[in-house]
């Protein structure tokens, strides 16, 4: 399968077009079954993993912060997207290592990440059989997009150039590009002519007078909803919704023409961010 190495870009989409080849086998799914019993999880019903990365990842590994700082985010602003999940499914935060615990006490909601019961198989198994995976773009999002062919939310996403990884049925809103000086967001178009569509260190960005602006707590949650709603059948696409997708995508194929853009841009987001449409 020609996939990108980095990126798990599949840019020809040849995960939609072949059967899932890799699965777990009955030992390994008994094991992960009696690893769920001791967290509470019950993987016979729908259950929504969070993978969000935090810079502690970063300190682990002992790598330059500041080189992959952009893929960092605040713990704190996915809360009511997670609580909201939580309303109707398990919902699981994952991650080897994070700064700090959950704030919420919502009773569906498993801090596994600092449960002191999180495994490698449990890791893969969870990612392989959830509802969809919400996620930052970060790691384990790749397993369940391109091995086990599950739905992803992407949040907090960037570079916004790297949009071709997502297939039919995921859905991703960007982080922002503000410029300092004239106290605005860059339009996509802006974006793509400068090239700074593929750029995304503040080692890039900030000699430009570019910051990013992660997503806020409302715009993750409008995000959720509509992936929630999409996914049990109950949302009602707008033919103003329609149009602004076709218009951020008619812009977009300027930087990939050959490629076929499938992914599903946030709705809400599009509607309260019309930058991204020029």
């Amino acid at each position: 399968m020609e996939l990108c190495k980095l990126w798990g870009d599949d840019r020809k989409h040849l995960t939609t077009r072949t059967r899932q080849h890799i699965d777990f086998t009955a030992e390994e799914t008994a094991e992960a079954h009696r690893q769920c019993k001791m967290l509470g999880i019950n993987p016979n019903t729908p259950f929504v993993p969070l993978l969000a990365r935090d810079n502690t990842y970063l300190q682990q590994i002992k790598e330059p912060t500041e080189l992959d700082s952009y893929r960092n985010v605040e713990i704190d602003t996915f809360i009511p997207a997670l609580e909201y999940i939580a309303d109707r499914y398990k919902t699981i935060r994952m991650g080897s290592v994070v700064k700090s615990p959950l704030k919420t006490n919502h009773p569906n909601i498993l801090d596994y990440s600092l449960s002191g019961k999180r495994t490698e198989l449990l890791d893969i198994y969870l990612s392989g059989k959830c509802h969809f995976f919400f996620s930052s773009a970060t790691g384990l999002d790749g397993l369940a997009s391109l091995v086990f062919r599950k739905p992803v939310l992407y949040v907090d996403f960037m570079p916004i150039s790297r949009a071709p990884i997502l297939k039919p049925g995921c859905m991703l809103i960007p982080k922002q590009y503000w410029h300092v000086e004239e106290k605005r967001y860059l339009t996509l178009s802006e974006l793509l002519e400068s090239g700074m569509a593929d750029m995304a260190t503040p080692r890039q960005l900030n000699p430009k007078g570019i910051v990013v602006h992660d997503n806020t707590s409302q715009e993750i949650l409008e995000a959720v909803k509509e992936m929630t709603a999409r996914l049990d059948g109950s949302w009602i696409e707008t033919v103003e919704d329609k149009e602004r997708r076709e218009q951020f995508w008619s812009h977009y194929k300027r930087l990939s023409p050959d490629n076929i853009c499938v992914g599903l841009i946030g709705s809400a987001f599009l509607k309260n961010n019309p930058h991204w449409l020029r």
